[in-house]
């Protein structure tokens, strides 16, 4: 019966170590699980008022990231994720992260033209994107897939988002190595800021811009990681959504296609009017 009893402490030490190193290394992750198995943080804090007032208005949305500023001048904001839970309740998923919006603040995206260097202000679903190669994505990356939950694309040499308005690639993802066109953008180039990256649905399906005559509202639109100016200061974007590291990780991992995602991006009185 001793040697039963020190076998059993064995195997509870061990587990307690193993639950200890997983606890430690989780990192950003939310920390516990609704009944409906959205994860949440219970620690979190998020601006609920707004997600609910979006909610009213998009009844079918079951997560939101919320990327608010102040003002539509702003480029600075913050992003936070909110999931809807069991009985409907809402959760916070994360709490407010600092975020960099466009160089020129926000814009409603129907005011809004490719290159004035705003973020399209509005709610989008993520995008998903038909690559030339035929792989369908709504994430991507030069560094390798860190967990997410929608489909990711390993960013290839030959990936060109067109960005070139009224022309046939712009808002596609075309075969054409390096991007010679001069709005165009090579993903393999961007390694720093597109180490991932997430397809904000502004201006996706359909899109318009894409032949001759059509208003080129918005191409190449992603949540994506930080640039810096040479101090070490992070730069505001041309129109993306930008965050540290970290925090860019921690939410696309919870970004659930499940869910039906929506990005709300505005200012705090748009998102809740």
């Amino acid at each position: 019966m001793r040697l039963v009893a020190l076998v059993v402490a064995a195997i509870a030490a061990v587990w307690g170590a193993v639950t200890d190193a997983f606890e430690a290394g989780s990192g950003a992750e939310a920390t516990e699980v609704a009944d409906r198995g959205v994860q949440y943080d219970p620690a979190a804090e998020c601006d609920l008022t707004t997600v609910e007032a979006l909610s009213a208005d998009h009844p079918d949305v079951d997560q939101f990231i919320v990327m608010a500023t102040d003002d539509w001048g702003d480029t600075t904001g913050t992003v936070e994720v909110a999931a809807r839970g069991e009985g409907g309740t809402w959760l916070c998923q994360l709490g407010a992260m600092d975020a960099m919006y466009g160089r020129s603040g926000t814009r409603p995206l129907i005011d809004r033209r490719s290159g004035d260097g705003t973020t399209p202000a509005g709610v989008f679903p993520l995008g998903e994107v038909t690559a030339w190669d035929g792989e369908v994505f709504s994430m991507f990356g030069n560094s390798a897939d860190p967990g997410v939950l929608a489909p990711y694309r390993d960013v290839k040499p030959e990936d060109c988002w067109g960005a070139t308005k009224n022309t046939a690639r712009y808002q596609h993802l075309v075969n054409d190595y390096r991007c010679p066109g001069p709005d165009d953008e090579w993903l393999a180039g961007i390694t720093e800021s597109y180490s991932h990256a997430a397809v904000i649905g502004a201006n996706l399906d359909p899109i318009s811009g894409d032949e001759p005559g059509e208003i080129p509202y918005a191409a190449a639109i992603f949540l994506h990681r930080y640039s810096y100016y040479s101090n070490g200061v992070p730069k505001p974007t041309s129109g993306c959504v930008s965050l540290q590291y970290d925090d860019l990780v921690a939410t696309l991992r919870l970004i659930d296609p499940r869910l039906n995602p929506h990005f709300a991006i505005g200012p705090t009185d748009f998102l809740g009017g």
